[in-house]
């Protein structure tokens, strides 16, 4: 399944110790923190880094992975084949594994010669989209790689930049932009695609051209009648036309805290009758009532008829948004956490950079995933991020390409 996780969302988690090995409380074999049980699992480093950042990866095949991420400075990105011109400051880069090997690869020249926020959507059939901002991030650019060559997409209409994309095929492509904007590419243009009134999206996916969701919230008010100033709201794409779905409202119970809201920051489709609704029910803490209550998960799920409630993990997992689904039908969840098909949740092993390169055994690490990616046909799982190095002196930042080592 396509990667679930974007630029938006991280996983992160800390390593601890000395020398090559696991980090304290959270190596290989070891049991988690939290009653989280060790499944045995654990992230392997496949390459590392010493320049540049990944922002992305896809997965069309176990001998077609792509990787993109940025340089900021004029320094060899990795360490692996590169050309030999070096890049300049802020330039983007493309890293093609084609099952033994990562290579670097060009990026369209449309795109500029400094990009940002840098995105990549499967098509299928070995072809993908590539998105990046502009230098400012108020603007994005899409170009189309069709296995041999690039296409650029034209600009959308009154610029504005991609926050979220779902492509069903190369002519078939949609777009949030900033504002809660939606576009349609048929191939040939863009078009505006309003939601209904009343309705912010911040998300979207689907399992079909006419089968797609966005989610986000809808305004209730200002929250001085008692009740949420938001609530989550969804809407759905048939094919011709938005429409709304009603979903669960939620309250706080009296007293009621300030600026009280509900909404949602992830939809992911599963299945035409299996879609989840991932949140937040938050208020302002420290003002208006003595005691706060405590702030809750949104969690809501389609089941082809209508959507309702559904309760958070137990334990270790609970408030944890999963980021990809595997080839077993286990839930790879923030922070490192893992849920097996049939409902466990274990804890991933945690490694640790080896020392040298700048890198002491006495030094604190952390690891940051930006994206997440099943292989498909595989169990294999793969991850771009960094490790942030805490150590006396300079700190050290290493971007690295991991998979997941069962």
């Amino acid at each position: 399944m396509r990667k679930i996780v974007t630029g938006l969302a991280v996983l992160g988690l800390a390593l601890t110790g000395c020398g090559t090995g696991a980090g304290e409380g959270g190596g290989r074999g070891t049991r988690g923190d939290g009653g989280a049980k060790s499944s045995g699992m654990s992230w392997a480093y496949d390459e590392i880094l010493d320049e540049g950042s990944l922002s992305d990866v896809l997965a069309n095949g176990a001998d077609d992975v792509w990787a993109v991420g940025t340089v900021t400075e004029s320094t060899d990105p990795s360490s692996v084949e590169t050309s030999s011109v070096e890049p300049a400051s802020s330039e983007g880069f493309l890293l093609h594994r084609d099952g033994t090997r990562w290579k670097r690869q060009p990026m369209p020249a449309a795109l500029g010669d400094s990009v940002h926020q840098a995105r990549l959507d499967g098509l299928g059939s070995g072809e993908f989209l590539l998105t990046a901002a502009r230098q400012d991030t108020t603007t994005s650019r899409t170009a189309h790689w069709d296995g041999t060559e690039w296409t650029v997409l034209p600009r959308l209409p009154g610029g504005g930049r991609v926050t979220e994309m779902k492509a069903f095929a190369a002519d078939d492509i949609w777009v949030l932009a900033t504002g809660s904007r939606f576009q349609h590419w048929d191939g040939t243009r863009w078009t505006a695609a309003p939601l209904p009134d009343g309705v912010t999206a911040t998300s979207l996916d689907g399992v079909a051209a006419d089968d797609l969701w966005a989610a986000g919230y809808r305004s209730t008010g200002d929250g001085t009648d008692g009740h949420e100033m938001q609530q989550p709201a969804a809407v759905h794409w048939d094919g011709r036309a938005w429409r709304q779905a009603d979903m669960p409202e939620y309250r706080f119970p009296d007293p009621v805290p300030a600026e009280p809201s509900a909404s949602v920051a992830r939809i992911l489709a599963f299945a035409a009758d299996d879609v989840r609704a991932y949140g937040a029910h938050s208020f302002n803490a420290g003002e208006g009532v003595e005691e706060d209550p405590e702030e809750g998960a949104v969690r809501l799920r389609w089941d082809g008829s209508r959507w309702s409630k559904v309760a958070d993990a137990k334990g270790d997992c609970a408030g944890r948004v999963p980021v990809a689904r595997d080839g077993t039908g286990g839930l790879l969840l923030d922070d490192s956490r893992y849920v097996t098909g049939d409902g466990v949740c274990t804890k991933i092993g945690r490694p640790r950079l080896p020392d040298g390169g700048g890198v002491r055994a006495d030094s604190r690490q952390s690891l940051w995933l930006s994206a997440v990616v099943a292989v498909p046909g595989t169990d294999q799982v793969l991850g771009v991020g960094r490790v942030q190095v805490n150590q006396s002196g300079d700190p050290v930042n290493k971007t690295v390409i991991v998979s997941l080592d069962r």
